[in-house]
């Protein structure tokens, strides 16, 4: 049991580094956001993905690790959650096993909160772009019309009201 629960914390303390650096990874997407810097929030949505890539792995270990203590408590319906497994052991690993529980719920929480905004933001650019591009053309882009196979015809954006030759 011992050789589990010492398994257990050090994956969820590699879990709370890695949902920190997902957080600040997020904070950085925000920043590239607002600024419109593409290039940079490219390279962000691909540290991103490594991360998630990074957190799977972390999770699965840690749901099997689950399992095995579940197996040495004795027989039982569900493997228990890790807030459940907290209460159920002795210091010095339930006072470590609750830090980073807490620490990761934290990360989590404010990840969340994030990519809500980051979201928000995408949106709102994406809006603007759309506006624009209206804007600039003389023709309405809602003015779409359906052809004889009832395929949609969209409209052409002909004329425009800036010239964008270099």
């Amino acid at each position: 049991m011992e050789y589990l629960l010492q398994n257990l914390t050090e994956t969820l303390s590699s879990m709370a580094n890695v949902y920190n650096d997902i957080l600040k990874t997020a904070q950085d997407k925000q920043k590239y956001i607002i600024s419109g810097d593409i290039d940079n929030l490219e390279s962000v949505i691909y540290q991103e993905r490594n991360l998630a890539e990074n957190i799977i792995l972390l999770e699965k270990k840690r749901r099997y690790i689950m399992q095995s203590i579940n197996q040495t408590l004795g027989p039982g319906d569900e493997t228990p959650v890790l807030g459940e497994l907290i209460e159920k052991i002795r210091d010095p690993y339930k006072n470590k096993l609750k830090e980073q529980y807490d620490a990761i719920k934290d990360a989590i929480m404010k990840v969340q909160v994030i990519n809500k905004s980051n979201t928000m933001l995408t949106k709102h650019s994406l809006k603007f772009i759309n506006n624009f591009i209206r804007t600039i053309c003389s023709e309405s882009l809602n003015d779409s019309t359906y052809r004889q196979s009832g395929e949609r015809n969209e409209p052409e954006l002909k004329e425009m009201l800036i010239e964008v030759s270099a």
